[in-house]
């Protein structure tokens, strides 16, 4: 009986499990199937082929690295295998068509800009059961049309700029675990209500800068760094209410027109006297 001949579109190296840029970029397909050999797929391997429609995934694939699919602006959909452990920095950034992304369960990480400038990508699906600890700077930056995100529960840090001018992104649930919101990282963002979680412990610089659709925002006790900006220019914002005493608050973490609701001889209280910002004790 004859064996399944290779798939045409892709050639590997002589192990069997490693594409590269110099053995697949002569023959690309609008949709392309890797052998089921294939563990890795080397950086800018399929950078900027306009052809790729679609992409099935081997079950074997435990790494896709840096830009391997950037640029590709006809891919629709990335749905990654459970083995996949490592993506490697803009793996799938500026793919302007992309819409839909389910992630692997192994990552843990999801790497600097990852799927920047994606402007039609509209839900990322992590699993619940996902590894997932960090989100690394611009992953998502400039993603405009982004409007679900799944966090796991063992996110602990969200990183600067990660969701960078994702006007769309309207609801977030963050998970019992997050510890860090780095900065600039929901800019200018549709957030409409923010519920953050008590395992909070820092918000840096600008961290929630330009999200107009907030109105009220109570901070978690076991925040112990409020920076800079923090909710300035959120300009329908009525109400800050801060309950404890941070290690640190920065200038203008709101803009004048707001309040912020705290005890009165508090840490808070004496920040917003000096800064003359408007208080309503609690």
């Amino acid at each position: 009986m004859a064996s399944n001949p290779r798939p045409r579109n892709i050639k590997v190296y002589t192990d069997g499990k490693t594409i590269v840029r110099d053995n697949a970029s002569r023959l690309v397909a609008q949709h392309m199937t890797f052998p089921d050999s294939v563990e890795c797929i080397g950086a800018e391997a399929f950078q900027n082929r306009c052809q790729i429609r679609s992409v099935q995934f081997p079950e074997a694939l435990r790494k896709i690295d840096a830009r391997a699919f950037s640029g590709c602006t006809m891919l629709r959909e990335v749905c990654l295998p459970d083995g996949v452990k490592k993506l490697g920095a803009g793996a799938f950034s500026n793919c302007s068509a992309l819409r839909k992304v389910s992630l692997s369960s192994a990552l843990s990480v999801i790497p600097a800009k990852a799927f920047s400038e994606d402007r039609r990508l509209r839900s990322i699906h992590i699993p619940a059961e996902s590894r997932l600890t960090t989100i690394q700077k611009d992953a998502f930056s400039e993603c405009s049309s982004l409007s679900l995100v799944d966090f796991p529960s063992g996110l602990r840090t969200i990183s600067k700029r990660s969701f960078y001018r994702c006007h769309e992104l309207k609801t977030v649930c963050f998970p019992d675990r997050l510890e860090s919101i780095g900065q600039e990282a929901f800019y200018f963002c549709g957030i409409e209500t923010l519920e953050l979680p008590d395992s909070l412990i820092c918000l840096e610089d600008s961290a929630f800068f330009k999200c107009n659709n907030l109105v009220e925002v109570r901070l978690p006790a076991g925040i112990r760094r409020i920076g800079k900006w923090v909710f300035h220019g959120c300009n329908r914002l009525k109400y800050l209410e801060i309950r404890h005493d941070p290690e640190y608050i920065g200038p203008w973490i709101i803009n004048r027109a707001a309040v912020i609701r705290c005890y009165r001889d508090s840490a808070v209280d004496r920040y917003c006297r000096e800064s003359g910002f408007t208080v309503e004790y609690l």
